[in-house]
């Protein structure tokens, strides 16, 4: 079976079009309907049928599609290990979380990309849980995050660095001059929160449930940005990590209130799945990130 065969039966399951595929592929359509005219009679199936304009796989064709992917991705591996080339190809899904992308891993992703300009590299971001599974599903090829340290049977966990989160408050702040925390301070205050199942979040959460603090109230917003200029104009008090936060205290636009997390430390730190081939772009980008 000429594996060509295979790569133009998935440009037309992708396209939904055998004259798309040709344009692609820079095949002519009789070519590529006589690839795929051989495909079915191989398979004794047929692959495709046309539903109004566009091509759509058959039950046989998505049993095949399944296949066909593990196949290429092997071919594609084997080039990969094979290739001795310094400029990488292919492509590179990395999932992170919002500060991580804003404020740590976008010199890396730079650094990578200078070297190997024809990299494609999808970065993603989202909350850890959403991560961890999609590196689970294979959606990345690596995660990096900011959480407790993940332990999960089917991941590989590489700790960065231990991150420092901090309590921010308006400079004008009532509790602006205190020594020292206690969670109990917070039951009047309005906590300005990330979105739910955020890791630091949850942490603090945890921290008041175990103190049984219940805040008066709470905001939440999805956006960093949105959730220090909050604080600035003293709506409430946050928890963020230092790295989001650490030129705003520096300019005086915020203040870092006394807050204590040693008990839950938190972790920068990379996961993949354990069978995962490590392909020199993700060797590159690991190195990188912990040496």
């Amino acid at each position: 079976m000429d594996l060509n065969y295979f790569y133009t039966f998935k440009e037309v399951a992708k396209w939904g079009s055998y004259t798309k595929t040709g344009e692609k592929l820079g095949y002519a359509q009789s070519s590529v309907t006589t690839q795929i005219k051989k495909l079915e009679d191989h398979y004794k199936v047929k692959l495709f049928e046309r539903v109004g304009r566009k091509m759509r796989l058959t039950q046989s064709g998505e049993e095949l599609y399944y296949y066909v992917e593990k196949i290429l991705a092997l071919v594609d591996e084997a080039e990969e290990r094979i290739s001795k080339k310094s400029n990488l190809r292919g492509t590179l899904r990395v999932g992170t979380v919002e500060s991580l992308a804003a404020y740590f891993i976008t010199p890396y992703i730079k650094d990578l990309k200078g070297k190997n300009p024809e990299l494609k590299i999808l970065l993603e971001s989202g909350l850890c849980p959403n991560l961890k599974e999609g590196t689970l599903e294979g959606k990345f090829d690596l995660s990096i995050i900011l959480d407790r340290l993940t332990k999960h049977p089917e991941l590989t966990t590489i700790p960065i660095r231990q991150e420092k989160l901090v309590m921010i408050a308006s400079p004008n702040h009532r509790l602006r001059s205190l020594s020292g925390m206690n969670l109990k301070e917070l039951e009047a205050e309005t906590l300005i929160l990330t979105e739910e199942g955020c890791s630091y979040r949850v942490l603090l959460e945890q921290l008041l449930k175990e103190e049984q603090v219940e805040a008066k109230s709470v905001i939440s917003f999805s956006s960093l940005e949105a959730i220090k200029q909050c604080v600035a104009d003293d709506l409430g008090i946050a928890i963020m990590p230092e790295i989001a936060v650490r030129k705003d205290i520096e300019s005086g636009k915020i203040i870092e209130l006394p807050f204590n997390h040693e008990k839950k430390p938190v972790f920068t730190q990379i996961v993949y799945q354990k069978k995962k081939w490590l392909t020199p772009p993700i060797t590159q980008l690991i190195s990188s990130l912990t040496s």
